[in-house]
C-alpha cells in the first residue's frame, strides 16, 4: 500500500482552498481597513491619506490569489469571479464604506431631479439641459415611487459599488466573445477596474448607459462570429485583400458573418437591443455615438452581420435631439457644433487645463495621465502579440477617439472616450500577457517540459500581481484623489438642510464653489449660486461677487476651503478671512459644525 507523501497533500489541499482563503482573508483584512479610517482626518491627497496598511495588505492578497488562479491549467470560473467580487469591493466599496454620506455634488443634484418627477409627474422645463434627456431620471424617480421612498438619496451612498458589479456580467460575456483566451479576458475584466479612475459611475444617466452600452456588445459578439476565411500568404498584399473584404458590400450583407443561434432567438435578441436603444437616446447625450462607433467596428471586423442596428441607434439619437431635445438645442446650436472638429481645444479642456492647483493636486492628475499612458502602451503591446481572425477589441478601443472631433461635452470629453474603450483597451493590455497564440519552447527551456511549465507558471503569476496590483495600487491613489473636497461629511448635509429651511422660494443659497450636497431638494424655487471665477479663481473676486449678489443665506464649508487650497491655489486659512469679511457686511453665523457654517443677511448671532 503507497503512502501519498505529506508534502503532496499539503500542496493538493492549497490549490483546491488557497485562493479561497485569500478571498476570505482580504475581505476580513478591508473590514479592519474601513473600521479604522477616519474621515475627519483626511488630508489633501484625499482617501488613500486615511487608508490603515490592512487595505493594502487586503488588496496584495486579493491580486495574488487572483494571480493564481488565473494561471492554473484551467482557472476555476466561480473562483475567478469571487476574486475580482473582492477586487471591485476594495476599489469601489472602501469610500463609501468610510465616508459618511454621498460624494459628488452631481450625485445630490440628480436626486433633487428625480424627487422633482417623482412630485410632478415630468420634468422641469428651460431648467437644465440634462432634463432634455430624461430617460434616466424617469427610471430612477419609477424606483423611488416603487421602494416607497419620499426621495433618491438613499440610493446614492452605495450606487457606484452596485452599478461596478452590474457591470460584471457583460463585461464577462465581452471577455467571452472577444476573441482573447480565456486567462486575458480574466485578467482583462480585472484590469477594466484596477485601471477604472474615470468616476462616472455615481448616481447619474452616465452610469446607467453605460450599462447600455455594455449589454449591448456583449449580446452583439455572443451573437455574430467571423465566417472562417482560407489563410492566405503574409505580406501587404495580403492584407491589402483582407482591407478590401473590410469595406466590400458583402459585408454589408452579412455573408461573412455567421450565428450558432437560432433566429427566432436572433430576432428576440434584436428587439431587446431596440428597446435598450431607445432608453438610451432618451436618457443622455453622448453614449447613443459611442455605441454607434462600436457597432460600426463590429460590422468592419465581421463581429456584427448586418448595419440596421448602426441606423437604428443613429436614428433613435438624432430623432431624440432634434424632437424631445428641442429644449436643449434651441439658441444653443453653436454649443453642439461650435467645438466640432477643434480636437487642440477639446484635449486642452480634458489635460493641460487640470493640472492646476497644488503639488498633492497636480501628483493626482499626473498619475491618472500615467495610469492611461501604461494601459496604452500595454495595449499596443497586446495588439501586436494578439493572433486572432477579427480585430474587432482593437477597433473598438480606437472607435471611442472620434468623439474627440465631434464631441460638444466639454472638459469632461476625454474622460468619457477613454471610458467607452476602456474595456477593449483592458482586454488588449491582459492580452499581452496571455495572447491568444501559441509557439515553440524557447531553447534555454527545452531541456526539460516540466521545468519550464513551472517557470512559466511562476512567471505569469508575478507578471500578473504585478500589472493588476501595481494599475489597483494607483487607481487606489487617484481615483479618491478628489474627496478631500468632493466627499461630504454629516456637518455639510445638516448646514444645507438648514439653508433650505431658512430661505424662500425665489431666494438663493450662495456658497464659494460647488462642493457641496447642494441641489437634492426645491429644484426650480431655490436659486444656487457659485461665487468663484473658475477661469481665474481669485479670493478678492469670490468676496466681490458674493457681496454683490448678495444671497439670502451662504454655506461655508471645509469642502470648499479645501478646493481652495488645492485647486485653486489660494492661501491656506482664506476661509476665515472669508467669512470675517462677510460678517463684516451684515451676514451673521446662524449654526455652525465642524465642518461647516451658515450665514443670514441681517439676522443677529
Amino acid at each position: 500500500m503507497s503512502v501519498v507523501p505529506r508534502r503532496a497533500v499539503v500542496a493538493k489541499v492549497l490549490d483546491s482552498t488557497g485562493s479561497l482563503v485569500l478571498a476570505v482573508l482580504g475581505v476580513a483584512l478591508w473590514v479592519i481597513a474601513v473600521r479604522q479610517a477616519h474621515f475627519a482626518r483626511m488630508g489633501p491627497l484625499g482617501l488613500v491619506s486615511i487608508l490603515h496598511w490592512a487595505y493594502f495588505a487586503g488588496l496584495g492578497v486579493v491580486v495574488v490569489g487572483f494571480s493564481l488562479e488565473v494561471s492554473r491549467a484551467t482557472p476555476r470560473f466561480a473562483r475567478v469571479i469571487a476574486l475580482i467580487v473582492v477586487l471591485v469591493l476594495f476599489l469601489f466599496g472602501t469610500a463609501p464604506a468610510v465616508e459618511p454620506v454621498a460624494a459628488l455634488t452631481d450625485s445630490w443634484l440628480h436626486a433633487g431631479f428625480t424627487q422633482y418627477i417623482v412630485q410632478h409627474g415630468h420634468t422641469l422645463a428651460n431648467f437644465d439641459a440634462r432634463f432634455s434627456w430624461p430617460g434616466g431620471f424617469s427610471l430612477a424617480a419609477l424606483v423611488v415611487a416603487f421602494t416607497g421612498q419620499s426621495n433618491a438619496l438613499a440610493l446614492l451612498r452605495w450606487f457606484p459599488l452596485a452599478i461596478e458589479l452590474i457591470y460584471l456580467a457583460p463585461l464577462l460575456v465581452i471577455a467571452r466573445f472577444s476573441g482573447a483566451s480565456v486567462r486575458a479576458g480574466y485578467v482583462g475584466v480585472a484590469l477594466f477596474y484596477a485601471t477604472n479612475w474615470i468616476y462616472q459611475d455615481y448616481f447619474s444617466p452616465q452610469a446607467l448607459n453605460y450599462l447600455f452600452f455594455l449589454v449591448v456588445i456583449a449580446a452583439v459578439i455572443a451573437c455574430w462570429q467571423p465566417r472562417a476565411h482560407a489563410v492566405g500568404q503574409r505580406g501587404l498584399r495580403s492584407r491589402w485583400r483582407s482591407t478590401r473584404r473590410a469595406l466590400a458590400w458583402s459585408r454589408l450583407e452579412g455573408d461573412d458573418t455567421v450565428t450558432s443561434w437560432p433566429q427566432p432567438r436572433v430576432l428576440a435578441i434584436m428587439v431587446l437591443i431596440g428597446v435598450i436603444l431607445m432608453a438610451s437616446a432618451v436618457s443622455h447625450q453622448l453614449t447613443p455615438y459611442a455605441l454607434i462607433l462600436a457597432l460600426v467596428a463590429a460590422l468592419l471586423t465581421r463581429r456584427l452581420a448586418r448595419p440596421e442596428l448602426i441606423v437604428l441607434t443613429g436614428l433613435f439619437a438624432v430623432g431624440w435631439l432634434s424632437l424631445g431635445a428641442a429644449n436643449y438645442w434651441v439658441g444653443h446650436l453653436n454649443d453642439i457644433f461650435g467645438s466640432v472638429g477643434q480636437i487642440g481645444g477639446t484635449i486642452g479642456a480634458n489635460v493641460a487645463d487640470r493640472v492646476v492647483g497644488s503639488a498633492s493636486h497636480r501628483l493626482v492628475v499626473n498619475v491618472r495621465i500615467a495610469i492611461t499612458a501604461a494601459l496604452y502602451g500595454l495595449a499596443a503591446l497586446g495588439a501586436l502579440r494578439r493572433a486572432s481572425d477579427s480585430r474587432f477589441i482593437e477597433v473598438a478601443a480606437l472607435a471611442p477617439f472620434t468623439l474627440l472631433a465631434l464631441q460638444t461635452y466639454g472638459g469632461e470629453g476625454l474622460l468619457r472616450v477613454v471610458f467607452f474603450g476602456l474595456p477593449f483597451t483592458a482586454l488588449l493590455a491582459a492580452s499581452a500577457l496571455f495572447p491568444q497564440r501559441t509557439g515553440t519552447v524557447p531553447a534555454w527551456l527545452a531541456h526539460d517540459r516540466v521545468v519550464h511549465r513551472v517557470r512559466a507558471s511562476l512567471v505569469s503569476v508575478v507578471l500578473v500581481v504585478l500589472v493588476v496590483a501595481g494599475f489597483a495600487l494607483a487607481t487606489t491613489v487617484v481615483r479618491g484623489g478628489n474627496d478631500a473636497y468632493q466627499a461630504y461629511s454629516l456637518g455639510d448635509v445638516r448646514a444645507v438642510d438648514l439653508a433650505y429651511s431658512l430661505v424662500q422660494a425665489g431666494q438663493s443659497i450662495g456658497m464659494v464653489a460647488p462642493y457641496l450636497p447642494v441641489g437634492q431638494r426645491d429644484l426650480g424655487k431655490v436659486r444656487l449660486f457659485i461665487a468663484a471665477n473658475f477661469g481665474a479663481p481669485s479670493v478678492k473676486y469670490d468676496e466681490s461677487n458674493m457681496l454683490k449678489r448678495r444671497p439670502e443665506v451662504i454655506v461655508l464649508s471645509r469642502s470648499q476651503e479645501v478646493w481652495g487650497e488645492i485647486v485653486a491655489g489660494y492661501p491656506k486659512g482664506w476661509m476665515a478671512t472669508y467669512r470675517a469679511t462677510l460678517l463684516r457686511h451684515g451676514y451673521r453665523i446662524i449654526a455652525a459644525w465642524p465642518s461647516a457654517s451658515v450665514l443670514k443677511a441681517g439676522e443677529p448671532a
